[in-house]
């Protein structure tokens, strides 16, 4: 399976090799790219899922049978070494635990046993629930149409949703199955006054808090590498108690528990989705026939979310008469609160491409067309209050790609409590800002982030 995997990546990189050098045909390599991802992600969840139900198998038989005995692994011991036929494959199975725990630690003890192979089924689920959180959203990224987009972004939250459970269930049953387990091998140490071993495990329990801590800060999937990096200390941890009591069996079945949970990748980013907004963008043409009275101009769309420019052409007390717009297209008409009704043309991303519809619309004869914006669905008219966009900025980001996590996390440093939305193929927005130079910042941190 790891050959196939890195036979893809070797085939993907080809592929961006080609596209650099020929971009034009994005749209052909673009397309093979995207499934031969999706195919290598696919693998690689199979692969993971495949090491955690293993080890899931391995502990859950375990459980079941606590007086296996295979080939023996000899140790040096603190204590008189236990006959191979009175050994447990399953360490805390062995009788030292039971005739040196106090009674009800020994009890739990068990307890946490049982509930591993419920752990590590719960560890496999969730990675499984992230490979289709992952799929969902580069499918959600590069969907063209707005239904296909919800549709999506639906699912996308229910089985997100589902992870949060599963992270939760994950933390719960871990935690208890950990702190048990991490108090009777403590009690062994201390009660076989191994000062060594003591310093040592100290030693590479800093060594976890620190991964953890590491793990914490790249803004990795919650519950998942506190699971696994503890889940590798504990192991060590079982396999040096089962050495120190002389327990070869036990330590040669933890061995290759320790050598499984080595296969499994749990650094995984979390996969954070930027909700798009598919708004109407369209320039202004001049088309004879378009409207007619039995295709009369359609009302005027208000999104909820993002910033489109309109052309206001006209306000008037009445519905007009199409001829009166000189074909002019697209066209919209809005009806007021106070029932008068506004006309605009085209849709545009920026003020920029507006302003010089609004000149070629001068050149047309339109007498006075007005630039006219919607911010989040506010309507302000710039032409007759100008100072009104000087009090709102947002930050555009050109990009044909998904924004790298070091853009999306330099924006939430620079502009927090800013949303960052996608409009149409190949523009991301930043915003609002009240304050020019705070956008200015919010650039600046983007630059250096991705220069």
């Amino acid at each position: 399976m790891q050959v196939r995997i890195d036979e893809m990546q070797t085939r993907i990189a080809g592929l961006r090799a080609m596209l650099r050098e020929n971009p034009a045909a994005q749209e052909t390599y673009g397309a093979q790219i995207l499934s031969l991802e999706s195919e290598m992600l696919s693998a690689q969840g199979l692969r993971t899922q495949v090491a955690a139900r293993i080890n899931a198998i391995e502990q859950a038989w375990l459980t079941e049978h606590p007086d296996y005995v295979p080939a023996a692994e000899t140790e040096k011991s603190l204590i008189t070494q236990t006959p191979e036929s009175q050994q447990s494959r399953n360490l805390v199975f062995n009788g030292y635990f039971r005739e040196n725990l106090p009674a009800r630690d020994y009890e739990a003890l068990l307890r946490a046993q049982r509930m591993e192979a419920e752990v590590a089924g719960c560890a496999g689920r969730l990675l499984e629930n992230y490979r289709q959180q992952t799929l969902l959203k580069q499918q959600y990224d590069t969907v063209r149409t707005e239904q296909a987009a919800v549709d999506l972004f639906g699912r996308y939250r229910t089985v997100a949703n589902l992870g949060r459970v599963l992270r939760d269930s994950l933390t719960a049953v871990w935690g208890y199955v950990y702190d048990n387990k991490s108090y009777a091998y403590d009690y062994i140490l201390d009660k076989l006054n191994c000062r060594e071993q003591q310093a040592r495990q100290q030693k590479a329990l800093d060594d976890v808090r620190r991964q953890m801590s590491a793990a914490q800060a790249e803004g990795l999937v919650d519950a998942l590498p506190d699971y696994y990096i503890r889940k590798r200390y504990l192991t060590d941890y079982e396999r040096e108690i089962a050495r120190l009591l002389g327990l070869g069996l036990a330590s040669d079945s933890l061995k290759r528990v320790a050598l499984q949970l080595q296969t499994i990748d749990f650094r995984l980013p979390k996969p954070e989705i930027t909700e798009r907004y598919f708004l109407d963008y369209e320039p202004v043409e001049f088309v004879a026939g378009r409207y007619t009275y039995k295709k009369p101009i359609p009302d005027c769309p208000v999104y909820e979310h993002g910033v489109i420019y309109r052309i206001l052409l006209g306000e008037y007390k009445y519905k007009q008469n199409i001829s009166i717009f000189r074909n002019a297209s697209p066209l919209y008409v809005l009806k007021t609160d106070v029932g008068r009704y506004r006309y605009f043309a085209g849709g545009f991303a920026t003020k920029a491409e507006a302003v010089d519809a609004q000149e070629l619309l001068r050149t047309k004869g339109f007498r006075r067309p007005e630039l006219a914006v919607w911010y989040d669905g506010e309507y302000t008219n710039l032409t007759r209050t100008p100072e009104a966009e000087m009090a709102v900025f947002r930050v555009e980001i050109s990009s044909e790609q998904n924004l790298s996590d070091a853009v999306k996390q330099a924006i939430a440093q620079a502009a927090p409590g800013c949303d960052l939305s996608r409009v149409g193929a190949d523009l991301f927005v930043v915003g609002q800002f009240d304050n020019k130079a705070v956008a200015d910042q919010a650039v600046a941190a983007i630059r250096a982030a991705d220069p």
